[in-house]
């Protein structure tokens, strides 16, 4: 049997098919580009999938539904009382985000009995905990880079809307150089800072990075990571798994 799952992002689609529990294929569309977020969909929907599981019942839910219709796919969504092979203690699960609790799951799944921690680095970057006895209790959330560039631009009078650049220098000598220095070094320093008190506080912690800035994380942090850009997919996958077999 053939799964498709789709996590619907706040700034992206991401979709995979497995068969059981083997990756297949997987893909990004971003929602500003309505035909490739379609064209995605139709390539998944090439492999035949029996099943599709959503992992959001937000943005742009109806393009994706008339698509699977169409198709004549079932479909079920990743709700607050699906059952998750986990023990999730986080003390209001109604407005947990889908993919934290997915990214857990999966962690969990790669990392069994240990604690391992998840940054997510997407439009926001966000950590998420896993005990070594399997419990989920929460983690964190804060402003993805992206979002920090936007932020500084609309709270500001005179700083214009910074780009990114592969070369970011810790002293900027200009507007644009202390934009980036801030946002990026800022960010970076952050994540560093708050692993390393998790590290402090669990012995023999995992680190799994995903998200669209995984490759930017992993490349600063001086720790041993798994980096992934599937794993709230993959976290879909096992959930939906053990709840409908």
């Amino acid at each position: 049997m053939v799964n498709l799952l789709i996590d619907i992002g706040n700034t992206a689609m991401k979709v995979a098919c497995f068969r059981d529990k083997a990756l297949l294929k997987a893909g990004r569309a971003a929602w500003a580009d309505n035909d490739e977020v379609e064209e995605l969909l139709l390539k998944m929907l090439s492999f035949g999938p029996s099943r599709a599981f959503l992992g959001n019942v937000s943005k742009k839910k109806e393009t994706i539904e008339s698509i699977l219709q169409a198709a004549s796919v079932p479909y079920t969504y990743f709700l607050p009382e699906t059952p998750v092979p986990i023990k999730n203690r986080y003390e209001t699960p109604e407005t947990l985000g889908r993919d934290r609790l997915a990214n857990a799951v999966a962690a969990n799944q790669i990392y069994p009995g240990l604690p391992v921690v998840v940054i997510d680095a997407g439009t926001c970057i966000k950590f998420d905990f896993v005990t070594g006895k399997n419990e989920y209790f929460g983690g964190s959330i804060a402003p993805g880079i992206d979002m920090r560039f936007a932020a500084l631009h609309k709270f500001t009078a005179r700083i214009p809307l910074i780009e990114r650049s592969e070369t970011v220098y810790l002293i900027g000598k200009n507007t644009r150089e202390a934009v980036q220095s801030g946002v990026i070094n800022g960010a970076l320093a952050e994540v560093k800072g708050i692993l390393e008190q998790y590290q402090m506080t669990h012995k023999d912690l995992k680190v799994i990075i995903t998200g669209g800035d995984h490759a930017l994380l992993e490349r600063s942090l001086k720790t041993s990571v798994l980096s992934d850009p599937w794993l709230t997919l993959k976290g879909l996958n096992e959930i939906l798994h053990y709840h409908a077999g």
